[in-house]
């Protein structure tokens, strides 16, 4: 244990160096492993709650505003081998504002709803109906919610309804396979009387082989020709992988950029530490260890600070990720309406990602030094240069080798969205790696100009820059991460608040409260012939959206009413207009993602069987990156109202009192309000790891001042015996810092453009079909120009006021 006591003696005397390797290591862990948390239990909330509606089944019959309950009769009489579920949903909120689903089933005989029983169900849980309140709770779910049987508790209905609804807890059961966090069960006539739909259903669930499919379409269409009745595949973990693609992606993203800045901290702290340790690895040598026996000893001291480093950052992540659980679910709420599970679960495999990359990493930032300590003799390790090796004619090879790649990316774009990743990641890498170079190029300008203190300064910032080189590159990458990601979501934003400025061109929005899951409610046919009769009422276009599927994949088919005053708010991209009954318009995403082009014939499965239509036009739309297509209103259900009025504000006080809560009123100015507050919700998360991220980058570039501090304290003795004072050197060191700053804060900002521009023309399209228009967004370059220069001088004042 003598050697590593020797090692580690370095770290007692110099404990910044010890810092500074942990520090950059723990926070780079601490954002991978919050991150993964995040998408990880985003991911898996999402198809627990739609496992408690689907559980085994693969198909359901779910028509916009539910169907008749003979309908199932009819099935269950037909067919009597058919393994199928009614149900009824609503979502609840308790006094405590915790979102709860209510199912109503069938308890009697769970079908393919059984994986939520435990082993008892079997013997048969004790449902007995003796009270029309009456639900069932999961035994563990309800130890956690301290919910008694006998208790009765007050939930809310709905978002728009707000009516309260008591509900008894009857009994428990044991959970089975899916989750039950959340789910009060009741029997499904017992919902019928609680949520006011007497004879009705919201879907049934079929769990059935794709030949059992097939025959079942085809009795339905034979059983009920006059309604659309289509049968869905489904797949809650299908499902999940569309949930907030978009967030996710910059997610993910930013969990790399903390990872790779917090290795090249503990690169740069571990390249000073090799070159101050080279006369010790000498002198063990010359004593008569093997050289392979110190890189031994050196490999044991790594493995105890890369784990101990790692540990700190799972624990830290772990934290993190719960602190931010609630905003990430809240974004996902808005987007696709609430969900009851909100619950931060650990991954073993996310973990374990983690510490892989935290101690691959720290490895890899050792392994440069580790070679040249086999390849020299001990006098040359002893006599050897402490400055770190630059090797800058392969740090720009390899950056020329990736720009070329990443030429190659964009110029073949069936690379797809891992080149278009590739490109953004490559396009910082490089940058980062050609920093060193152009900051001696503008240092070497600089040195002769100005007083004696300011080319003092300049000259010793250039002597050292292979020193901070690493800390200066990781802020870099930081910097323009920063202004590259905040350029993105401006231009997001302001495209998408343009789109909205076009789409709502209407004076009020009229639609139906939500159905079951949150799905779109439809308008009664009475609601509609009272609002259109209206005098107030100058034009109206009728709109319903519904799921469809083309060569497998599922898109929108959205239908609405061609009138004049709405053509404005859809401009063509390319095309025309539809002009007969089988021609619709396409989205900009359907065109980019699936490749569908205007002239091109699409076959279009939907709830009323296939058809064949001819696609006219392009518009651009960012409601669904799925894609959409646009036809004329057929007829049907009739989800929402655009009406164009004289008088806006007296059409919707008629409106409200003839109709209360029965539908939604929604002038044109509040859709546009909670749109753009839900897209800010949703980046909510994103800004503050943007944050955190510029965070570690400014720890570290402190912690390099430090070590660069310590390394010329002799430098700064010579100095003082020269005549100039402790203030002034600290002063010189000040104005480093601020420099080294500013310079690496300007460099930054085309390097962040172009990451802007990467996000914005490549990565987008490739990922979600839709094309934004760049903002410059300003304010993120002058933060960065103000922030850089100031923390770079904290930083320095503070490593003065330890080594001066």
């Amino acid at each position: 244990m003598l050697p590593l006591k020797a090692l580690l003696r370095l770290y007692r005397a110099h404990p910044w160096l010890l810092l500074m390797s942990l520090a950059g290591l723990t926070l780079g862990v601490t954002l991978v492993v919050a991150i993964e948390l995040l998408n990880h239990s985003a991911r898996t909330n999402f198809v627990a709650a739609r496992s408690q509606l689907a559980g085994e089944a693969n198909y359901r019959l779910a028509p916009q505003g539910g169907l008749d309950e003979q309908i199932y009769v009819r099935l269950a009489r037909s067919q009597p081998a058919l393994d199928a579920m009614p149900e009824l949903h609503a979502w609840l909120k308790d006094e405590q504002g915790r979102s709860f689903q209510l199912l109503g089933m069938d308890l009697f005989n769970p079908g393919p709803l059984r994986r939520l029983f435990g082993a008892t169900a079997d013997n048969g849980p004790d449902f007995s109906l003796t009270r029309a309140d009456s639900v069932w709770l999961a035994a563990t779910e309800a130890r956690r919610l301290d919910w008694q049987p006998g208790q009765s508790r007050t939930f809310v209905l709905g978002d728009e309804a707000k009516r309260p609804l008591t509900l008894t807890l009857a009994g428990t059961f044991e959970p089975g396979a899916v989750p039950m966090e959340r789910l009060l069960v009741t029997d499904i006539g017992l919902a019928q009387s609680l949520l006011g739909k007497a004879g009705w259903l919201d879907r049934i669930v079929f769990k059935a082989s794709e030949t059992q499919a097939q025959a079942l379409q085809a009795a339905l269409r034979t059983d009920f020709p006059d309604q659309p009745l289509w049968l869905e595949p489904i797949s809650p973990a299908l499902d999940a992988s569309q949930l907030g693609d978009a967030l996710a992606l910059n997610l993910t993203a930013l969990s790399l950029l903390a990872m790779a800045v917090g290795l090249f901290l503990v690169f740069n702290a571990q390249r000073f530490v090799q070159s101050v340790r080279r006369p010790l690895l000498a002198q063990l040598i010359i004593l008569g260890m093997a050289p392979r026996r110190v890189l031994d000893w050196l490999m044991l001291e790594l493995a105890l600070l890369a784990t101990l480093g790692t540990l700190f950052g799972l624990l830290l992540g772990s934290l993190l990720a719960l602190a931010l659980m609630g905003q990430l679910t809240q974004a996902l709420a808005d987007l696709y309406g609430p969900n009851p599970i909100d619950l931060l679960r650990l991954s073993p495999a996310s973990l374990g990602k983690a510490l892989v990359i935290g101690l691959a990493g720290t490895l890899a930032a050792n392994l440069p030094g580790w070679w040249q300590l086999l390849r020299q003799s001990p006098l040359e390790l002893r006599e050897g240069n402490s400055r770190p090796p630059a090797h800058p004619w392969q740090r720009r090879g390899l950056a020329i080798a990736i720009l070329l790649l990443c030429a190659l990316c964009l110029w073949q774009p069936s690379t797809g969205l891992g080149g278009a990743l590739f490109v953004a990641g490559g396009w910082l890498l490089a940058m980062a790696l050609i920093l060193p170079d152009a900051l001696r190029w503008l240092l070497g300008r600089l040195r002769a100009r100005g007083p004696l203190t300011a080319r003092l300064g300049v000259a010793e910032t250039l002597y050292h820059l292979d020193r901070t080189a690493i800390a200066v590159m990781a802020l870099q990458l930081a910097i323009a991460a920063a202004i590259g990601i905040g350029v993105m979501v401006s231009s997001f934003r302001s495209s998408v608040e343009i789109w909205l400025g076009q789409r709502l061109a209407a004076d009020l929005y009229v639609t139906a409260p939500k159905g079951v899951a949150g799905s779109r409610g439809a308008l009664g046919e009475q609601t509609l012939d009272t609002i259109l009769a209206g005098p107030d009422v100058s034009a109206a276009s009728r709109r319903a959206v519904f799921p469809a599927r083309w060569q497998g994949q599922p898109i929108e088919w959205a239908q609405m009413d061609f009138i004049p005053e709405l053509k404005a708010a859809y401009p063509l991209l390319a095309g025309r207009w539809p002009a007969t009954p089988d021609e619709v318009l396409a989205s900009e995403p359907l065109t980019v993602r699936l490749g569908v082009k205007v002239g091109q014939r699409l076959e279009v499965t939907s709830e009323g069987g296939p058809r064949r239509l001819t696609v006219t036009g392009v518009y651009q739309d960012y409601g669904s990156d799925k894609g959409q297509i646009l036809h004329a209103f057929e007829g049907g259900a009739v989800q929402s109202l655009a009406l164009f009025s004289p008088d806006p504000e007296g059409l919707g006080d008629r409106l409200r009192s003839q109709f209360g809560e029965q539908v939604n009123l929604l002038p044109a100015p509040a859709i546009h309000a909670a749109a753009l507050r839900v897209f800010d919700q949703t980046f909510v998360v994103t800004e503050l790891l943007k944050l955190l991220i510029l965070g570690i980058a400014f720890v570290g570039i402190g912690s390099a001042f430090m070590v660069l501090g310590l390394a010329r304290r002799g430098e700064l003795q010579t100095l003082q015996s020269l005549g100039i004072g402790p203030r002034h050197c600290r002063r010189l060191l000040v104005w480093q810092g601020a420099g080294l700053g500013l310079l690496t804060a300007l460099l930054a900002l085309p390097v962040g453009y172009g990451l802007a521009w990467v996000l914005i023309e490549v990565v987008n399209p490739r990922a979600f079909g839709w094309r934004l228009a760049f903002e410059a967004a300003p304010l993120h370059a002058v933060t960065a120009l103000l922030l850089a220069p100031v923390c770079g001088a904290l930083a320095s004042w503070y490593a003065a006021r330890r080594v001066v």
